[in-house]
C-alpha cells in the first residue's frame, strides 16, 4: 500500500510484473480491487497500492486490505 502522503507507484515497476501474474494465472489489483491502470502516465496515481495473488485467494487478500483500512479510519 502507499508508503506516506504524495508517494505514487511508478508504471515502469508494475507493468511487467503485472503480466507475469496474470500470465500465471493470478491477479493483480489496487488494494480497493480495482484494475491498475497503466493509461494514465508515468504513475498509478489513480490506483491505490498493488495486490498480486492467486485467483483462490486474491478476493480474500482485498477483504483483509479494506477491513485494516476501515480499522485504521476508526482509530482502531
Amino acid at each position: 500500500m502507499p508508503t506516506g502522503t504524495g508517494y505514487r507507484e511508478k508504471i515502469w515497476d508494475h507493468a511487467s510484473g503485472a503480466v507475469l501474474v496474470e500470465e500465471a494465472g493470478g491477479v493483480i489489483t489496487d488494494g480497493r480491487g480495482e484494475a491498475l491502470d497503466f493509461g494514465l502516465g508515468r504513475t498509478l496515481g489513480e490506483n491505490f497500492g498493488v495486490v498480486a495473488a492467486g485467483k483462490d485467494v486474491h478476493a480474500k487478500v482485498i477483504a483483509a486490505v479494506k477491513q485494516a483500512r476501515a480499522e485504521e479510519a476508526q482509530g482502531q
